[in-house]
């Protein structure tokens, strides 16, 4: 809420300016030096909170996946959209407890990535000396990797020590969304602008698939022995709707 409330603001304080401003051209634009222009490269950032809170963030897929997002201007009023993000999660749990003259240890790994690339195209409709309206249009796709858990169990008394080993794996998938809106950049400064953005779009997700169990359990005294189980659990989502949040940028062109 608290950005969508910042970005209603900012839209109606522009849309203010928009009206109060006489209506320039491109070349006056470019005389004053505050629109990038065709060959120039530029990066945002996402601003979330308001005047007492405000925090940096990177910019979301419609997956809600984190990546470095770039704009290249092929014409002065034509702009290719570009993202890409790595996430790679692994976490370590590590615990102890006895129970009468036992010693039981746990050990919990698990590890997952993501991998997802962005494309997209912007066509600037033309403004004021600094305000910048554009329409857009952006694909983005994100590989869910396979996920791993490993449990490792190892109980310890008088007797010595028994393990089990528990390694469970789940494939990923892929998700797939395509969306379009409105937005515009407001130039506080030559090749630097605030701005936001609105879109409605549509979004696939095909996640998971093969679910593998794999113990092997040692026991004191005796041999190991195994037990493998597998399964399939899918699930397909299919949705449409506006983004949830109307984001705010920081941009700078290079």
């Amino acid at each position: 809420m608290k950005k969508i409330s910042l970005s209603l603001s900012l839209i109606f304080l522009f849309t203010l300016g928009f009206a109060q401003e006489d209506m320039d051209s491109k070349e006056n634009a470019k005389k004053n030096n505050f629109y990038p222009q065709a060959g120039d490269f530029g990066t945002s950032i996402v601003v979330n909170g308001l005047i007492d809170n405000i925090s940096f963030e990177s910019n979301q897929n419609r997956y809600g996946s984190n990546f470095i997002f770039g704009r290249y201007y092929l014409e002065d009023d034509l702009v290719l959209r570009m993202g890409l993000g790595l996430i790679v999660n692994s976490t370590k749990n590590t615990t102890a407890d006895s129970v009468g003259n036992t010693l039981e240890e746990v050990e919990n790994t698990k590890t997952n990535y993501l991998l997802n690339f962005s494309g997209g195209i912007e066509k600037h409709l033309g403004g004021t000396k600094r305000l910048d309206p554009y329409l857009f249009s952006q694909l983005d796709l994100t590989f869910i990797g396979k996920s791993t858990e490993e449990i490792i169990t190892e109980e310890t008394s008088a007797a010595g020590t028994s393990k089990v080993e528990q390694t469970i794996k789940e494939d990923g998938g892929i998700a797939i969304g395509l969306g379009g809106g409105v937005g515009f950049n407001y130039f506080i400064a030559p090749r630097l602008s605030i701005g936001s953005e609105l879109s409605m779009g549509l979004m696939f997700v095909n996640e998971g698939g093969t679910v593998s169990d794999n113990t092997v359990t040692t026991p004191v005294n005796g041999s190991a022995s195994t037990n493998f189980t597998s399964r399939e659990d899918k699930t397909r989502t299919l949705s449409l709707g506006v983004m949830p949040n109307a984001l705010v940028h920081f941009s700078y062109f290079f």
